[in-house]
């Protein structure tokens, strides 16, 4: 997170591995406000990169 722009000249702690896991992670909304469809949709498109990404129609 500290490589996001809001937190730029703040004090860093982590180095490399969360400069790794900042550049290769993935962020995925969250929060108490999110109904039921819209954790539906973000799984749905997790879901759907995951089925083009192997070719399959289903991951599994």
């Amino acid at each position: 997170m500290h490589l996001q722009p809001v937190f730029q000249g703040c004090e860093a702690v982590g180095g490399r591995v969360a400069e790794a896991l900042f550049r290769d992670g993935l962020c995925l909304p969250s929060g108490t406000a999110m109904m039921a469809a819209d954790i539906e949709r973000v799984a749905a498109v997790v879901r759907g990169v995951g089925t083009r990404r192997h070719g399959d129609t289903e991951m599994g």
